[in-house]
């Protein structure tokens, strides 16, 4: 019989059963890495049907992808990342977004990297309860944002949509986008571990 024999070993098992999951990014491509060759500007950057862009569509545009160092514009992780206003203009705002399995009643943690490119720029994020307007000025760093969202469907919608500018072809990058089921509180940790302590101690005196 399987005996727990320590408090510590009890709070040991439950981070080793939440924290992998907890911590694994629920999006695809969320870095924009996986994409065709970029082939605009000597390979700077390129422009996509959203078919061809691993985990990520759109709804009536292509999807822009950069290569870091272009324009001199380092991308916040990896070798590239997206502007969301897209080439060429189609007269609506412009989309970006992935749809994620997620459990109804959870909450998730959002986070991703943005940047401006010409400067008073502003663009939407939403996801099931969440539904924010970022305003992106900064043209020389990258900002992070933190959010959360509670699920209420089993397949949640992420989506980015081009505020400022809203229809014109230059504007609002994006790049290092996560999605994580949100991580337990160190005194729900504790619980669990107080609680599967108890239980191998009870079966301990049992026996």
């Amino acid at each position: 019989m399987f005996k727990i024999k320590s408090l510590g070993a009890a709070i040991g098992l439950a981070t080793l059963i939440l924290s992998p999951v907890a911590s694994a990014n629920l999006l695809t491509n969320g870095s924009f890495e996986d994409s065709p060759e970029l082939t605009q500007a000597g390979g700077g950057w390129g422009f996509f049907n959203p078919t061809l862009v691993s985990g990520w569509g759109s709804e009536d545009n292509n999807i822009e992808i950069w290569n870091s160092g272009f324009n001199g514009v380092d991308a916040a992780d990896g070798k590239q990342f997206a502007e969301l206003n897209a080439h060429p203009e189609t007269g609506i705002a412009f989309t970006l977004f992935q749809d994620i399995v997620t459990t109804i009643g959870e909450s998730y943690n959002l986070s991703f990297a943005y940047r401006a490119r010409n400067g008073q720029e502003s663009f939407n994020v939403s996801a099931a309860d969440l539904d924010s307007q970022i305003q992106n000025t900064s043209t020389s760093e990258w900002t992070i944002y933190s959010g959360m969202f509670t699920a209420q469907e089993e397949l949640t919608r992420l989506m980015f949509t081009s505020v400022d500018p809203e229809t014109e072809t230059l504007g609002n990058f994006i790049d290092n986008v996560s999605v994580v089921a949100k991580v337990p509180e160190p005194g729900t940790l504790a619980l669990l571990g107080l609680g599967l302590a108890g239980l191998g101690l009870s079966r301990r005196r049992r026996s």
